[in-house]
């Protein structure tokens, strides 16, 4: 076993930090760093390390989205419209009783119900089929009772997502965001982007001159790295912190804050504060929504 890959330390810094020399207990202390990554990143609202991210923004008419997370590192692609990449059918329409076909942005989701009763659902993941051409290729190749027919290749993390369409009657066109050659600015720190030129293919905000996405429902597409390439300093310290209290609170009787023996006299330090103090640390990396 080894830390995630976007946890916010190391096991080499926590062992450092513990006293630890020994390799007994690496899988608990990789354990105890995955576990406050993610008490970290809960109470942050945000991730990170950072990493790629591929996610549809609703401008709305505005001037100016904001992507959710940032600092951006890069942004590899902003993309506008609506284009049929490809279309599914089921090879058994008609004795099918259900046949649906969905995408979530990472799964293509094949599910049927035979006239028997019998249910099948395939699965194919976006990691695997980086492009729309390599799916449907999967698809007529691998997947029993169902065809797909290529329109326009398309980088298969930009398909819109959706669920639950119907192929019974129809078949299920799968659509993607054309790139467009509109200008944009962007806030790299804080993850806005800010439009200066319209050039949307076909459609147009309701006032051209004005240089804003367009009102109504035309989400925009954005993939894009962010989150921090080096963790700051205060961000890891308190990532050790919690990953050391796991650690050793495992073997403590966590409601004794207090014992002595004789002229002995041991006082923990008041839970309360440590959070406070933790908190604090923290709060400059919240995300406000």
């Amino acid at each position: 076993m080894a830390v995630g890959t976007y946890a916010l330390t190391s096991l080499a810094n926590l062992k450092a930090f513990l006293g630890v020399t020994g390799t007994t207990d690496d899988v608990i202390l990789e354990q105890c760093i995955d576990r406050s990554t993610a008490i970290i990143e809960s109470h942050c609202d945000r991730k990170l390390k950072s990493r790629t991210f591929y996610e549809f923004l609703m401008p709305e008419g505005d001037r100016t989205v904001r992507t959710e997370e940032h600092p951006i590192v890069s942004i590899d692609t902003i993309a506008f419209g609506s284009q049929t990449s490809f279309s599914i059918s089921s090879d058994t329409a008609s004795t099918d009783v259900v046949a649906t076909v969905g995408f979530d942005g990472s799964t293509l989701r094949l599910y049927k119900v035979a006239s028997d009763g019998t249910e099948t659902t395939a699965t194919l993941a976006a990691s695997s089929y980086a492009t729309t051409s390599a799916l449907v290729t999967q698809i007529n190749s691998s997947v029993s009772g169902w065809s797909a027919t290529l329109t326009k290749n398309a980088y298969t993390r930009s398909v819109y997502r959706f669920g639950g369409r119907g192929v019974i009657d129809a078949d299920c066109l799968l659509e993607f965001p054309r790139d467009n050659v509109s200008e944009y600015r962007v806030d790299f720190d804080t993850g806005r982007i800010h439009i200066t030129a319209d050039r949307f293919p076909g459609i147009r905000s309701d006032d051209a001159s004005a240089n804003r996405f367009p009102a109504g429902f035309f989400p925009v597409f954005v993939q894009y790295t962010a989150g921090f390439e080096t963790i700051p300093d205060d961000l890891e310290q308190v990532a050790l912190e919690i990953a050391g209290d796991i650690f050793r609170e495992r073997l403590q009787d966590r409601t004794l804050q207090s014992e002595s023996l004789g002229d002995y006299n041991y006082t923990q330090a008041a839970i309360a504060d440590l959070l406070a103090e933790r908190v604090a640390k923290l709060d400059h990396y919240k995300e406000i929504r």
